[in-house]
């Protein structure tokens, strides 16, 4: 995933400081906000979709499940698109303005179970429409780095693949990322889901990464022992 973000560069400019303006201005319409995410966010998928092939039947499988999720979302002004990749390791990860990508191995982690994926979904939907992906963006040092105009020395020097790799597989914050659990498990209830499917997928994930054998995306998230404690508590609510 490095080569992606050593071409992130691609990003500075216009588009992030539009993003950047409409994101922070709090007399921006929602609409100008959003449109400026997807604009940023699109050419970052490009990139991912050249660097991972897609998987159409899986792609398929995530379109058709997340149907009922969008529909239970309120005052929804997003067009959400989903896609399966093929990576060797379990991840999940979503992009300013509503694209997530979900890698074919966590998909089969899933073993069909349509609730632990909708659950999936449903967390990342949630990072977006909570604004901790466009945050962590705006936030980070390379972002800060390419909207000073130093882009082109950053890409020549590799920083802008190190600090990359860090933008997108550091976790968000963990008051986020339990905040994105709450969300995401009343919203499959909402759908239709069983919010459950969340617990028994972290039971399920729990010893691979207690060993570490689940690479820098899950293990730099909070101890799925927590977060299993925290849907509990949202679902005996």
């Amino acid at each position: 995933m490095s080569s992606i973000f050593y071409r992130l560069g691609k990003l500075a400019g216009p588009k992030v400081r539009t993003a950047k303006w409409a994101y922070l201005s709090a007399t921006a319409p929602q609409a100008e906000v959003i449109e400026a995410e997807y604009a940023v966010g699109s050419e970052m998928a490009q990139l991912v979709r050249k660097q991972h092939a897609i998987c159409p039947e899986l792609t398929q499988q995530l379109a058709q499940l997340a149907e009922p999720l969008l529909s239970s979302l309120k005052n929804n002004l997003r067009s959400f698109l989903f896609a399966a990749i093929q990576a060797s390791e379990p991840q999940a990860f979503c992009l300013p303005g509503g694209f997530v990508f979900i890698s074919d191995t966590l998909v089969n982690r899933c073993s069909g179970n349509i609730d632990q994926l909708a659950f999936i979904m449903a967390h990342e939907l949630a990072h977006v429409i909570q604004g901790h992906v466009m945050e962590r963006m705006l936030a980070s040092a390379l972002v800060r780095t390419l909207l000073k105009g130093g882009h082109l020395r950053a890409a020549a020097t590799g920083s802008v693949s190190r600090l990359g790799i860090q933008f997108l597989e550091r976790a968000y914050s963990r008051e986020n990322e339990f905040r994105a659990d709450v969300f995401a498990a009343r919203l499959v209830k909402a759908a239709g889901n069983d919010p459950a499917g969340a617990i028994d997928l972290f039971l399920r994930l729990q010893p691979l990464q207690d060993i570490r054998m689940l690479g820098d995306y899950f293990s730099t998230h909070p101890p799925f022992r927590e977060r299993i404690a925290n849907i509990k508590y949202v679902l005996s609510q």
